[in-house]
Protein backbone atom coordinates (compact mmCIF):
# COMPACT_ATOMS: atom_id res chain seq x y z
CA UNK A 1 0.00 0.00 0.00
CA UNK A 2 1.05 3.59 -0.53
CA UNK A 3 2.24 5.82 2.27
CA UNK A 4 -0.63 7.75 3.90
CA UNK A 5 0.90 11.01 2.63
CA UNK A 6 1.94 9.79 -0.84
CA UNK A 7 -1.04 11.27 -2.67
CA UNK A 8 -0.91 14.74 -1.17
CA UNK A 9 0.80 17.29 -3.45
CA UNK A 10 3.75 17.68 -1.11
CA UNK A 11 6.44 18.07 -3.76
CA UNK A 12 4.77 20.85 -5.81
CA UNK A 13 3.72 22.54 -2.58
CA UNK A 14 7.28 22.49 -1.23
CA UNK A 15 8.70 23.85 -4.48
CA UNK A 16 6.03 26.53 -4.61
CA UNK A 17 6.63 27.55 -1.01
CA UNK A 18 10.36 27.90 -1.65
CA UNK A 19 9.71 29.88 -4.83
CA UNK A 20 7.38 32.26 -2.99
CA UNK A 21 9.94 32.90 -0.25
CA UNK A 22 12.65 33.50 -2.86
CA UNK A 23 10.38 35.85 -4.83
CA UNK A 24 9.61 37.85 -1.69
CA UNK A 25 13.32 38.19 -0.94
CA UNK A 26 13.96 39.33 -4.52
CA UNK A 27 11.38 42.10 -4.21
CA UNK A 28 8.98 40.61 -6.77
CA UNK A 29 6.24 39.72 -4.32
CA UNK A 30 3.43 41.81 -5.82
CA UNK A 31 3.77 40.53 -9.39
CA UNK A 32 4.28 36.97 -8.18
CA UNK A 33 1.17 37.12 -6.01
CA UNK A 34 -0.96 38.08 -8.99
CA UNK A 35 0.57 35.39 -11.21
CA UNK A 36 0.30 32.73 -8.51
CA UNK A 37 -3.32 33.54 -7.76
CA UNK A 38 -4.29 33.28 -11.42
CA UNK A 39 -2.25 30.09 -11.89
CA UNK A 40 -3.71 28.43 -8.80
CA UNK A 41 -7.28 29.06 -9.94
CA UNK A 42 -6.57 27.96 -13.52
CA UNK A 43 -4.84 24.73 -12.46
CA UNK A 44 -7.58 23.92 -9.99
CA UNK A 45 -10.28 24.38 -12.61
CA UNK A 46 -8.34 22.19 -15.06
CA UNK A 47 -9.03 18.83 -13.47
CA UNK A 48 -6.03 16.88 -14.95
CA UNK A 49 -3.65 19.50 -13.52
CA UNK A 50 -5.40 19.98 -10.17
CA UNK A 51 -2.58 18.16 -8.34
CA UNK A 52 -0.15 20.92 -9.35
CA UNK A 53 -2.37 23.77 -8.18
CA UNK A 54 -0.65 23.36 -4.82
CA UNK A 55 2.52 24.95 -6.23
CA UNK A 56 1.20 28.49 -6.91
CA UNK A 57 -1.05 28.30 -3.84
CA UNK A 58 1.95 27.45 -1.67
CA UNK A 59 3.93 30.22 -3.37
CA UNK A 60 1.32 32.70 -2.15
CA UNK A 61 1.73 31.31 1.34
CA UNK A 62 5.51 31.58 1.02
CA UNK A 63 5.29 35.25 0.06
CA UNK A 64 3.04 35.94 3.02
CA UNK A 65 5.24 34.05 5.46
CA UNK A 66 8.46 35.64 4.20
CA UNK A 67 6.92 39.10 4.46
CA UNK A 68 5.87 38.53 8.06
CA UNK A 69 8.88 36.54 9.29
CA UNK A 70 12.27 37.88 10.45
CA UNK A 71 14.96 38.13 7.77
CA UNK A 72 17.48 36.05 9.72
CA UNK A 73 17.25 32.29 10.19
CA UNK A 74 17.70 31.50 13.85
CA UNK A 75 17.59 28.13 15.54
CA UNK A 76 14.83 27.53 18.00
CA UNK A 77 15.78 27.86 21.65
CA UNK A 78 16.55 24.53 23.22
CA UNK A 79 16.58 23.42 26.84
CA UNK A 80 19.54 25.43 28.22
CA UNK A 81 19.62 23.74 31.62
CA UNK A 82 19.75 20.25 30.12
CA UNK A 83 22.30 21.31 27.51
CA UNK A 84 24.50 22.89 30.18
CA UNK A 85 24.28 19.78 32.35
CA UNK A 86 25.32 17.56 29.42
CA UNK A 87 28.22 19.84 28.51
CA UNK A 88 29.45 19.94 32.13
CA UNK A 89 29.26 16.16 32.37
CA UNK A 90 31.23 15.74 29.13
CA UNK A 91 34.01 18.07 30.20
CA UNK A 92 34.14 16.54 33.70
CA UNK A 93 34.57 13.05 32.23
CA UNK A 94 38.00 11.40 31.68
CA UNK A 95 37.93 12.37 27.99
CA UNK A 96 40.80 14.39 26.58
CA UNK A 97 40.07 18.04 25.89
CA UNK A 98 39.75 17.79 22.11
CA UNK A 99 37.65 14.62 22.25
CA UNK A 100 35.39 16.19 24.89
CA UNK A 101 34.84 19.23 22.65
CA UNK A 102 33.97 16.93 19.75
CA UNK A 103 31.50 14.94 21.88
CA UNK A 104 29.84 18.14 23.14
CA UNK A 105 29.52 19.34 19.55
CA UNK A 106 27.95 16.11 18.31
CA UNK A 107 25.54 15.79 21.25
CA UNK A 108 24.17 19.30 21.83
CA UNK A 109 25.83 21.43 19.11
CA UNK A 110 28.09 23.15 21.67
CA UNK A 111 31.14 23.86 19.51
CA UNK A 112 32.61 26.71 21.57
CA UNK A 113 35.71 24.71 22.58
CA UNK A 114 36.26 23.02 19.22
CA UNK A 115 39.67 23.97 17.75
CA UNK A 116 39.57 25.84 14.45
CA UNK A 117 42.22 23.53 13.01
CA UNK A 118 39.90 20.56 13.59
CA UNK A 119 37.03 22.36 11.86
CA UNK A 120 39.28 23.04 8.86
CA UNK A 121 40.47 19.42 8.71
CA UNK A 122 36.93 18.04 8.75
CA UNK A 123 35.70 20.54 6.16
CA UNK A 124 38.70 20.00 3.89
CA UNK A 125 38.29 16.23 3.99
CA UNK A 126 34.54 16.27 3.32
CA UNK A 127 33.21 15.13 6.71
CA UNK A 128 32.21 18.51 8.15
CA UNK A 129 28.66 17.18 8.56
CA UNK A 130 29.89 15.34 11.65
CA UNK A 131 30.51 18.69 13.35
CA UNK A 132 26.95 19.95 12.85
CA UNK A 133 23.99 17.98 14.13
CA UNK A 134 22.51 16.37 11.05
CA UNK A 135 20.35 13.55 9.80
CA UNK A 136 23.27 11.18 10.38
CA UNK A 137 23.16 11.91 14.10
CA UNK A 138 19.37 11.58 14.18
CA UNK A 139 19.63 8.20 12.46
CA UNK A 140 22.10 6.96 15.07
CA UNK A 141 19.86 8.16 17.92
CA UNK A 142 16.90 6.38 16.33
CA UNK A 143 18.97 3.21 15.88
CA UNK A 144 20.02 3.26 19.54
CA UNK A 145 16.42 3.87 20.65
CA UNK A 146 15.16 1.01 18.47
CA UNK A 147 17.78 -1.32 19.91
CA UNK A 148 17.03 -0.34 23.50
CA UNK A 149 13.27 -0.76 23.01
CA UNK A 150 13.53 -4.10 21.20
CA UNK A 151 12.37 -6.04 24.29
CA UNK A 152 9.04 -4.20 24.01
CA UNK A 153 8.23 -6.34 20.96
CA UNK A 154 7.94 -9.35 23.28
CA UNK A 155 4.62 -7.89 24.39
CA UNK A 156 3.30 -8.53 20.91
CA UNK A 157 1.22 -5.38 20.54
CA UNK A 158 3.76 -2.86 21.75
CA UNK A 159 4.84 -1.70 18.30
CA UNK A 160 3.01 1.62 18.56
CA UNK A 161 4.30 2.27 22.04
CA UNK A 162 7.82 1.44 20.86
CA UNK A 163 7.41 3.84 17.95
CA UNK A 164 6.25 6.57 20.32
CA UNK A 165 9.31 6.04 22.54
CA UNK A 166 11.68 6.16 19.56
CA UNK A 167 10.09 9.33 18.20
CA UNK A 168 10.23 10.90 21.66
CA UNK A 169 13.97 10.18 21.76
CA UNK A 170 14.44 11.62 18.27
CA UNK A 171 12.52 14.83 18.93
CA UNK A 172 14.14 15.19 22.35
CA UNK A 173 17.53 15.03 20.64
CA UNK A 174 16.32 17.60 18.08
CA UNK A 175 15.26 19.94 20.88
CA UNK A 176 18.62 19.59 22.64
CA UNK A 177 20.40 20.42 19.39
CA UNK A 178 18.48 23.65 18.87
CA UNK A 179 16.11 22.35 16.15
CA UNK A 180 18.48 23.03 13.27
CA UNK A 181 17.14 22.59 9.73
CA UNK A 182 18.98 19.33 9.10
CA UNK A 183 17.86 17.78 12.39
CA UNK A 184 14.23 18.83 11.93
CA UNK A 185 14.31 17.54 8.35
CA UNK A 186 15.55 14.12 9.49
CA UNK A 187 13.12 14.02 12.43
CA UNK A 188 10.11 14.82 10.25
CA UNK A 189 11.13 12.23 7.66
CA UNK A 190 11.68 9.60 10.34
CA UNK A 191 8.32 10.41 11.91
CA UNK A 192 6.55 9.97 8.58
CA UNK A 193 8.46 6.76 7.88
CA UNK A 194 7.51 5.22 11.23
CA UNK A 195 3.89 6.32 10.91
CA UNK A 196 3.71 4.71 7.47
CA UNK A 197 5.15 1.45 8.79
CA UNK A 198 2.81 1.40 11.78
CA UNK A 199 -0.07 1.96 9.36
CA UNK A 200 1.13 -1.01 7.29
CA UNK A 201 1.93 1.11 4.24
CA UNK A 202 5.01 1.71 2.12
CA UNK A 203 7.07 4.84 2.72
CA UNK A 204 7.57 7.63 0.21
CA UNK A 205 11.01 9.20 0.84
CA UNK A 206 10.65 11.99 -1.71
CA UNK A 207 7.26 13.07 -0.37
CA UNK A 208 8.57 12.79 3.18
CA UNK A 209 11.43 15.12 2.21
CA UNK A 210 8.93 17.55 0.67
CA UNK A 211 6.76 17.49 3.81
CA UNK A 212 9.87 18.20 5.91
CA UNK A 213 10.66 21.17 3.68
CA UNK A 214 7.11 22.52 4.08
CA UNK A 215 7.32 22.18 7.87
CA UNK A 216 10.66 23.98 8.14
CA UNK A 217 9.90 26.78 5.67
CA UNK A 218 6.47 27.40 7.17
CA UNK A 219 8.12 27.67 10.59
CA UNK A 220 11.24 29.63 9.62
CA UNK A 221 11.09 30.90 5.99
CA UNK A 222 14.57 32.43 6.17
CA UNK A 223 16.06 28.94 6.49
CA UNK A 224 15.72 28.69 2.69
CA UNK A 225 18.81 30.87 2.34
CA UNK A 226 20.86 29.08 5.00
CA UNK A 227 23.68 26.77 3.97
CA UNK A 228 22.56 24.17 6.51
CA UNK A 229 19.09 23.88 4.98
CA UNK A 230 20.41 23.78 1.42
CA UNK A 231 23.12 21.22 2.15
CA UNK A 232 20.80 18.97 4.16
CA UNK A 233 18.07 18.82 1.54
CA UNK A 234 20.42 18.57 -1.44
CA UNK A 235 22.32 15.74 0.27
CA UNK A 236 19.13 13.71 0.68
CA UNK A 237 18.08 14.45 -2.90
CA UNK A 238 21.49 13.27 -4.08
CA UNK A 239 21.24 10.07 -2.07
CA UNK A 240 17.73 9.33 -3.36
CA UNK A 241 18.75 10.07 -6.94
CA UNK A 242 22.20 8.47 -7.19
CA UNK A 243 22.51 5.77 -4.51
CA UNK A 244 20.68 3.20 -6.62
CA UNK A 245 21.93 4.13 -10.09
CA UNK A 246 25.56 4.15 -8.93
CA UNK A 247 25.30 0.74 -7.28
CA UNK A 248 26.29 -1.95 -9.82
CA UNK A 249 24.96 -4.86 -7.73
CA UNK A 250 21.39 -6.07 -7.37
CA UNK A 251 20.25 -6.45 -3.74
CA UNK A 252 18.54 -9.78 -4.46
CA UNK A 253 21.48 -11.32 -6.37
CA UNK A 254 24.45 -9.95 -4.39
CA UNK A 255 23.16 -8.58 -1.05
CA UNK A 256 26.58 -8.23 0.60
CA UNK A 257 28.22 -6.61 -2.40
CA UNK A 258 25.19 -4.34 -2.71
CA UNK A 259 25.61 -3.15 0.88
CA UNK A 260 29.35 -2.57 0.40
CA UNK A 261 28.78 -0.62 -2.81
CA UNK A 262 26.01 1.38 -1.10
CA UNK A 263 28.52 2.55 1.52
CA UNK A 264 30.35 4.25 -1.35
CA UNK A 265 27.41 5.22 -3.54
CA UNK A 266 25.62 7.12 -0.75
CA UNK A 267 28.45 9.63 -0.04
CA UNK A 268 29.10 10.02 -3.77
CA UNK A 269 25.44 10.85 -4.39
CA UNK A 270 25.30 13.27 -1.46
CA UNK A 271 28.52 14.98 -2.54
CA UNK A 272 27.42 15.32 -6.17
CA UNK A 273 24.23 17.08 -5.10
CA UNK A 274 25.88 19.33 -2.51
CA UNK A 275 29.07 20.13 -4.43
CA UNK A 276 27.67 23.27 -6.15
CA UNK A 277 26.34 24.64 -2.85
CA UNK A 278 29.62 23.87 -1.05
CA UNK A 279 31.65 25.55 -3.80
CA UNK A 280 29.40 28.61 -3.86
CA UNK A 281 29.38 28.92 -0.05
CA UNK A 282 32.95 28.04 0.95
CA UNK A 283 34.89 28.44 -2.30
CA UNK A 284 36.44 24.97 -1.99
CA UNK A 285 35.41 21.34 -2.49
CA UNK A 286 36.95 18.30 -0.71
CA UNK A 287 38.88 16.03 -3.05
CA UNK A 288 39.15 13.04 -0.70
CA UNK A 289 35.50 12.99 0.36
CA UNK A 290 34.88 9.34 -0.56
CA UNK A 291 37.51 7.57 1.60
CA UNK A 292 36.96 10.11 4.38
CA UNK A 293 33.21 9.43 4.45
CA UNK A 294 33.69 5.66 4.29
CA UNK A 295 36.01 5.79 7.30
CA UNK A 296 33.67 8.18 9.14
CA UNK A 297 30.70 5.94 8.39
CA UNK A 298 32.50 2.95 9.90
CA UNK A 299 33.87 4.70 12.99
CA UNK A 300 31.29 7.31 13.94
CA UNK A 301 28.47 4.92 14.88
CA UNK A 302 30.49 2.99 17.52
CA UNK A 303 32.01 6.29 18.64
CA UNK A 304 28.56 7.79 19.23
CA UNK A 305 27.20 4.71 21.01
CA UNK A 306 30.21 4.46 23.32
CA UNK A 307 30.17 8.23 23.97
CA UNK A 308 26.49 8.04 24.97
CA UNK A 309 27.15 5.10 27.29
CA UNK A 310 30.09 6.98 28.82
CA UNK A 311 27.95 10.08 29.30
CA UNK A 312 25.25 8.08 31.10
CA UNK A 313 27.80 6.46 33.42
CA UNK A 314 29.55 9.77 34.10
CA UNK A 315 26.24 11.48 34.81
CA UNK A 316 25.37 8.73 37.31
CA UNK A 317 28.77 9.10 39.02
CA UNK A 318 29.91 5.62 37.95
CA UNK A 319 33.39 4.71 36.66
CA UNK A 320 33.69 5.27 32.91
CA UNK A 321 37.44 5.29 32.34
CA UNK A 322 37.50 2.36 29.94
CA UNK A 323 34.68 3.78 27.83
CA UNK A 324 36.37 7.19 27.79
CA UNK A 325 39.60 5.57 26.61
CA UNK A 326 37.74 3.81 23.78
CA UNK A 327 35.99 7.05 22.76
CA UNK A 328 39.34 8.87 22.84
CA UNK A 329 40.95 6.20 20.65
CA UNK A 330 38.19 6.24 18.02
CA UNK A 331 38.17 10.03 17.98
CA UNK A 332 41.94 10.07 17.48
CA UNK A 333 41.59 7.82 14.43
CA UNK A 334 38.85 10.01 12.92
CA UNK A 335 40.84 13.20 13.56
CA UNK A 336 43.98 11.63 12.06
CA UNK A 337 42.01 10.50 9.00
CA UNK A 338 40.61 14.03 8.57
CA UNK A 339 44.13 15.50 8.72
CA UNK A 340 45.51 12.89 6.34
CA UNK A 341 42.72 13.37 3.80
CA UNK A 342 42.65 17.15 4.00
CA UNK A 343 42.67 18.05 0.31
CA UNK A 344 40.43 21.04 -0.47
CA UNK A 345 40.36 22.26 -4.06
CA UNK A 346 39.50 25.89 -4.72
CA UNK A 347 36.33 26.26 -6.79
CA UNK A 348 34.28 29.44 -6.78
CA UNK A 349 30.92 29.46 -8.58
CA UNK A 350 28.85 32.37 -9.78
CA UNK A 351 25.04 31.93 -10.00
CA UNK A 352 25.12 31.09 -13.72
CA UNK A 353 27.86 28.48 -13.18
CA UNK A 354 25.91 27.08 -10.22
CA UNK A 355 22.83 26.54 -12.38
CA UNK A 356 24.91 25.06 -15.21
CA UNK A 357 26.56 22.61 -12.83
CA UNK A 358 23.22 21.42 -11.50
CA UNK A 359 21.96 20.95 -15.05
CA UNK A 360 25.05 18.82 -15.78
CA UNK A 361 24.43 16.76 -12.63
CA UNK A 362 20.79 16.25 -13.64
CA UNK A 363 21.85 15.10 -17.12
CA UNK A 364 24.33 12.69 -15.52
CA UNK A 365 21.51 11.23 -13.43
CA UNK A 366 19.32 10.80 -16.53
CA UNK A 367 22.14 8.95 -18.29
CA UNK A 368 22.85 6.68 -15.33
CA UNK A 369 19.16 6.03 -14.73
CA UNK A 370 18.57 4.97 -18.33
CA UNK A 371 21.69 2.82 -18.30
CA UNK A 372 20.54 1.10 -15.10
CA UNK A 373 17.07 0.52 -16.56
CA UNK A 374 18.55 -1.08 -19.69
CA UNK A 375 20.77 -3.36 -17.59
CA UNK A 376 17.86 -4.51 -15.44
CA UNK A 377 15.76 -5.20 -18.52
CA UNK A 378 18.14 -7.96 -19.61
Amino acid sequence: MEAPYSRIPALPAALGLAAGIAASAAGAAVWCMVGCAVSAVALWLWRPARFFAAAPAAALLGIALASAAPAVANGAPSAPAVRSAIVRTVYASPLSGEAAAFVATTFVADSGMLPQALRDDFRGSGIAHLLALSGFHVGIVAMIALWLTRPMLVAGRAARLRGAVVLAAVWGFAALGGMSASVVRASVMLTLLMCARLAGRASSPLNALAVAGIVILSWRPAELFGAGFQLSFMAVIGILAFANVLNPFRPDAHPRLHRIAAAMAVPVGATLATLPVVAATFGTVPLMFLPANVIAGILFVPFYVLALAMLLLAGAGLPCGLLAAAVDAIYAVMAAAARLMYAPVELSLYPAALVALYIAIALLWVYLYRKKAREQAY
